[in-house]
């Protein structure tokens, strides 16, 4: 009888069962229930494996201020607990499935980690959240929200369709959680946004709003508290534009290295150089967006209080650039340094040191002049993000500047961000930029590889 071997034994044959497997032994009688209960945490660890990558391989991988920051939720982690969290928040369509997924997401290693690949190669977490997602049909996770409004701590008075599922467009923008937009970053571009003018227009409505930044955060995707933390919301409305903007001006029909598995830390190897830790030196190219200046001022204007209600910018024309590609080199002589433009009053984290740079943008494939560019790049406040400022000269004077985060961490895919004029003048342009790794875009990169 099972029951009769040794603890130690009974356990390692159990340890190759997937958790439903687990339960239908407990099932069984009253010491098989009482063996795999949640305190025997060798076990479930065991069954957690079974699905899901180890955690402890991507916390290896963080910067001290991350992993310090992090401390608290690895001594208490409950390998029962965080199973049964993960699997249920996939039953239900609640607020909490985005803390769910996000968590998933940011405890898969990096690539410069060893793991237990699957046979495609990817991670388990990655095939796990593509099973789960993928099933949901027009990115319904992405977009929806829980039946149960409730949960949203909102009066119900004047939500049209209390038995449909939340959307977006239903919800004021800033009753929107955090972490929905942040698993919308991670993700990428969802096939429901992607024939949406509706979702286009919602996403330059925060673009394209002079009120979302200002100095307190850079002129970029930040709060607006000096704080130097990302505006998850912003990035979000940035990210959804350029990734549908950057379809339409690149070339060969490459597929744009967006979503997960382009989102994780270290997917780009180390360049020769090794004090370069965010891959400046490795090419970048990119694209932006703007509207016609009379569109942009008649938008922020009729959307002011006491103004009439103006039309939505579905019904403004944008243009983007061309696809530019940046050449970029480390400052080794410490010139830059004392460039006033590229002080910030912003705090970052000092795991790394900021990176100063220079260099130039050309058109990718044409013969567009090219362009004067320098600019740094750091740590955001928690060491997990990335923070690039780039400075855009020409006619032998700076123009403008651009803000952007790289959202899925050091030498990870994409950067997102806002551009103004380098003067901040009042009412001046303002619109969204990307760039990605030219590595990444130029072929299809595998995880792990």
């Amino acid at each position: 009888m099972l029951m009769e071997l040794a603890p130690e034994l009974l356990e390692n044959i159990l340890s190759f069962l997937q958790p439903h497997g687990l339960v239908s032994f407990g099932s069984t009688c009253r010491m098989a229930n009482a063996f795999i209960w949640p305190t025997n945490q060798v076990l479930w660890r065991s069954a957690f494996l079974q699905i899901f990558d180890d955690p402890h391989d991507a916390w290896k991988s963080l910067l001290p201020t991350a992993r310090a920051a992090n401390s608290d939720r690895e001594t208490q982690w409950d390998w029962y607990c965080e199973l049964r969290r993960r699997l249920l928040a996939f039953k239900v369509i609640r607020e909490e499935t985005a803390n769910t997924i996000i968590d998933i997401f940011e405890t898969t290693p990096s690539s410069g980690v060893h793991l237990r690949q699957t046979q495609q190669g990817a991670s388990l977490n990655l095939d796990f959240l593509d099973r789960c997602l993928n099933s949901q049909s027009h990115g319904s996770i992405i977009h929806d929200f829980h039946r149960g409004i409730e949960s949203l701590s909102m009066p119900l008075e004047g939500i049209p369709g209390l038995n449909r599922p939340l959307t977006r467009s239903m919800v004021p923008r800033q009753r929107v959680p955090e972490s929905a937009s942040r698993l919308h970053v991670f993700y990428g571009s969802t096939k429901r946004e992607q024939g949406s003018n509706n979702a286009k227009a919602s996403a330059r409505g925060v673009v394209y709003d002079w009120a979302v930044t200002g100095p307190e955060a850079d002129y970029g995707p930040f709060r607006k508290d000096k704080s130097g933390l990302i505006n998850w919301q912003v990035l979000e409305a940035v990210s959804s534009l350029m990734i549908r903007n950057f379809e339409t001006v690149k070339v060969d029909h490459l597929r744009t290295p967006t979503g997960f598995r382009y989102n994780l830390p270290n997917i780009i190897p180390k360049n020769s150089l090794p004090d370069d830790w965010a891959g400046v030196c490795n090419a970048w190219i990119g694209t932006y967006a703007f509207l016609d200046y009379r569109d942009l001022v008649h938008y922020n204007f009729a959307h002011q209080p006491g103004h009439p209600q103006g039309p939505g910018l579905d019904t403004y024309q944008e243009a983007c650039g061309d696809l530019m590609q940046l050449q970029l080199k480390l400052d080794q002589d410490g010139k830059l340094k004392d460039d006033w433009r590229l002080r910030t009053t912003l705090p970052v984290c000092e795991d790394l040191p900021m990176l100063y740079f220079s260099g130039t943008s050309g058109g990718h494939r044409s013969r567009r002049p090219l362009i004067a560019v320098r600019g740094t790049v750091s740590l955001l406040p928690g060491g997990r993000q990335v923070r690039w400022r780039f400075l855009i000269s020409y006619g032998g004077a700076d123009q403008w500047q651009l803000e952007g985060v790289q959202p899925g961490g050091i030498r990870s895919g994409g950067i997102f961000g806002l551009w103004t004029h380098c003067d901040h003048e009042e009412n001046a342009p303002v619109g969204p930029f990307c760039y990605f790794p030219l590595e990444l875009y130029c072929k299809d990169h595998s995880y792990g590889a």
